[in-house]
């Protein structure tokens, strides 16, 4: 018979969030055979397929789901400039569609009556007074042992990001071929303008579907109005305008999040997803790291052990990564040179190991190489960006 928690039920464990984060914990938890109660708060009132994760990994390393896609080779190219294509061998890059996760996960949590993904469910705070872990919520309140909060930032972090990754995509079908699906347009299209960055990022799923994104680095958080004119002036410039529109997807996502608050730490309680550093602060890139911290918070309670949230960031990599996104943001009429050269200069294995957390100092090394040290020096030397406010 499922358990069906009810208002002050105490439980074992609050997963805050139903997001990637929060899911990929549950999974493992269910894989795992936890045995304790958990309550899985999700505000949302249903899952529908509204992202997209891809990223670089090894090619038989087994992933919490299939991809719907791999590729071998991507490109980079300017605004009308010829195309600069790399791979790395023993390397692909996967897509992983937001739907095929959420219902494997689903599917997963409903296998186990300990566990209880509760939807339409708002967390509104953590209390610890007297000793003892409770989450209020829109359903009631539960008693807990341990909480594990995914929340995203709040909004004084968010808008203290160096730059914002905007993007707006639609996945596009045609009755006949028009895609190249053997290679992954990674960044194309590159320019600049008054508002920043922009390039065009291609996923072709097959010769006649593509995830089509329209992505901008910019200092300020960009509406959704911009964002579609961006995709329009993208999909009929390459004659895609009249396209079948299968699903859509947007995003606005801090690069360059700043620290939150040092505050004293609640015991039981630990931080995970975007709001505790799981996006990679030069690329946005999170879905590797939040399922290495999924597999080790899920070892923890396992083991009887109370949760851990997401590690710090590494030294080394964390400033690298802060130097970029300063000279991006100071810069952003060089921003397609800076992306060409790393390119172009630096061996793909070194890039796609520098770019999965995987690189050491030669890789390091190569980055720094191929990239003009005059931008980067100011960025170095220069005072701390702040953005400008969001519109």
């Amino acid at each position: 018979m499922r358990w069906r928690p009810a208002m002050n039920d105490p439980v074992d464990l609050v997963v805050v969030g139903g997001g990637l984060a929060g899911l990929s914990l549950a999974t493992r938890l269910v894989r795992g055979g936890y045995a304790g109660r958990v309550v899985i708060l999700e505000p949302r009132g249903e899952y529908v397929d509204d992202r997209s994760w891809a990223f670089w990994t090894p090619a038989h390393h087994a992933l919490p789901v299939a991809p719907a896609r791999q590729w071998n080779h991507w490109q980079f190219s300017r605004q009308d400039g010829e195309p600069v294509t790399r791979r790395a061998p023993g390397w692909r890059y996967a897509y992983i569609r937001s739907l095929d996760l959420y219902r494997n996960a689903l599917a997963l949590i409903a296998s186990r009556p300990n566990f209880r993904l509760l939807m339409g469910t708002r967390a509104n705070a953590v209390d610890a007074s007297g000793g003892h872990l409770s989450v209020a919520t829109t359903a009631g309140t539960f008693p807990t042992s341990f909480v594990v909060d995914t929340r995203p930032a709040a909004m004084d972090r968010f808008s203290g990001s160096t730059l914002f990754q905007c993007f707006s995509g639609r996945e596009l079908r045609f009755d006949q071929a028009r895609f190249d699906d053997s290679r992954v347009e990674l960044m194309t299209d590159m320019r600049s303008d008054a508002l920043g960055f922009v390039f065009s990022y291609v996923l072709p799923l097959s010769p006649t579907r593509a995830l089509v994104e329209a992505t901008r680095f910019s200092t300020r958080a960009l509406g959704q109005a911009q964002l579609c004119a961006d995709l329009d002036q993208t999909l009929a410039a390459r004659g895609w305008s009249n396209a079948q529109v299968l699903r859509t997807e947007t995003a606005v996502l801090p690069m360059g999040l700043p620290a939150p608050d040092v505050a004293e730490p609640i015991a039981g309680v630990a931080h995970a997803g975007m709001g505790a550093g799981a996006l990679r602060a030069a690329s946005g890139f999170g879905f590797v790291r939040i399922q290495a911290w999924a597999d080790r918070c899920a070892r923890e309670l396992l083991q009887g052990r109370p949760p851990v949230g997401h590690p710090a960031e590494p030294k080394v990599q964390g400033w690298m990564d802060r130097v970029f996104l300063r000279a991006l943001a100071n810069n952003p009429a060089r921003s397609p040179e800076f992306f060409l050269r790393l390119a172009s200069s630096v061996p793909g294995e070194a890039f796609v190991r520098f770019m999965s957390e995987q690189g050491g100092w030669r890789d390091h090394a190569r980055i720094i190489a191929a990239l003009p040290p005059g931008p980067f020096l100011q960025a170095l030397h220069g005072p701390s960006l702040r953005p400008r406010p969001s519109t």
